[in-house]
């Protein structure tokens, strides 16, 4: 995916990502199940359908984790796998829940297979199963909120029980089956099918570029580097190499190099910012030919787009800046920005970015309106007179804001 990228007007004065259950029959107690709900949407149980959590929450492997604090401890019980492949059998307790319900009288219905489902059990150090207790999971696992969760994979809970097989077509069961707890203390679902998880509304990289097809936001374009020519250096170098053409699935999207030391203009009256701005990586949101200056506007409203959500690693000490690039209405390449924290999930929405964000009193916010007319994301460290600046940073996971 060699390419070499043309950029007009880039940069104008820069400083400027329960244990498996049976199916439900007719009659059964409920088992009593752990303290609290676990809610949809906060640390440690479930994201919501559309991949995304209450607050800094990310989501990895279907469960809101976060990236940036300790977390309690959550409950082993196993979560939903896949479907089983037919009629009923009696649901055991998840082992981080409550004690399981007795079973309703009238014994297994007639006629169905038992399902599918696995044992259950969660087992520690796999994917969505509780860490082991110095904090580590198995393989390439991270262990978040005392999950296990991989930060590169799309898939769901791997190695996890399903949660209850669906009814074989010969009949279907009259006794009750057993209550089952779920994790963190939830009472478990009966009957529900597990999700392999497709990673939510995460995008997806097939050789560097996101297709049209591999999303519902309309989203399509390549990620790219570029530079200022001037001294600054990134590696990939899009330009010579073969850019980003191993990522796929979510990324991370990383970077290294060096923005350059910004210089006197020709005639030494002032800095020169347009001349030594440093290097950038950027995504196109809206280039179908995925070719050079080929960018067009994309209309975000359409999507219910509101912003996007990244997980973010800092490997250096340089601050590292987000830009939304907009087309005005006069066709002027115009720099919407702000500086990213430290946080390992970032959540930014339009209206969050501003003109000349580096400004000790910044321009107007990005509104709505103008967000129509983003063409792509660009991050990119500042340069500056004080010296050239080392960056080493990875974008991944990179997901659409809905609200």
């Amino acid at each position: 995916m060699r390419r070499l990228w043309l950029v007009c007007g880039v940069v104008a004065a820069i400083g400027c990502g329960g244990g498996g259950g049976g199916n439900s029959g007719a009659a059964g107690n409920t088992g009593s199940g752990g303290a609290g709900a676990c809610s949809r949407g906060a640390e440690g149980c479930d994201c919501y359908p559309n991949g995304t959590c209450n607050g800094s929450l990310m989501c990895l492997s279907n469960l809101c984790v976060s990236l940036t604090g300790a977390a309690g401890t959550t409950g082993a019980g196993g979560s939903a796998g896949t479907t089983g492949a037919g009629g009923s059998v009696t649901g055991s307790a998840g082992t981080g829940g409550g004690a399981a319900g007795t079973t309703g009288a009238g014994g297994s219905g007639a006629g169905g297979t038992t399902g599918s489902g696995g044992s259950g059990a969660c087992t520690t150090g796999n994917e969505g199963c509780a860490c082991y207790g110095n904090g580590t999971c198995n393989g390439s696992l991270a262990c978040l909120s005392q999950l296990c969760v991989s930060l590169t994979g799309t898939g769901g809970r791997g190695g996890t029980t399903g949660t209850a097989g669906t009814t074989g077509a010969g009949g279907s069961s009259t006794a009750g089956t057993t209550g089952t707890a779920g994790r963190g203390g939830t009472t478990g679902t009966a009957g529900t099918t597990g999700t392999a998880g497709s990673g939510g509304n995460t995008l997806q990289f097939t050789a560097g570029v996101i297709a049209a097809t591999s999303n519902t936001f309309g989203i399509t374009g390549g990620v790219y580097t570029f530079s200022d020519g001037a001294g600054s250096t990134i590696t990939p170098n899009c330009a010579t190499d073969e850019c980003f053409g191993s990522v796929t699935g979510p990324g991370p999207i990383c970077v290294s190099g060096l923005g350059t030391r910004v210089l006197l203009n020709a005639s030494q009256t002032d800095y020169d910012y347009a001349t030594y701005w440093g290097a950038a990586v950027a995504l196109d949101l809206n280039n179908p030919t995925n070719a050079p200056n080929a960018q067009l506007a994309y209309k975000a409203s359409d999507h219910g787009v509101k912003g996007f959500q990244f997980t973010f690693q800092n490997r250096a000490s340089s601050v590292v800046r987000l830009t939304f690039k907009v087309r005005d209405t006069g066709g002027t390449l115009v720099d919407y920005c702000l500086d990213l924290g430290p946080a390992a999930t970032s959540n930014i929405h339009f209206t969050d970015a501003r003109q000349q964000c580096y400004a000790i009193v910044p321009g107007p916010a990005l509104t709505a309106a103008l967000a129509d007319r983003v063409e792509a994301l660009q991050w990119q460290v500042p340069t500056t007179p004080a010296g050239s600046a080392l960056f080493d940073y990875c974008i991944g996971n990179i997901t659409p804001l809905l609200q």
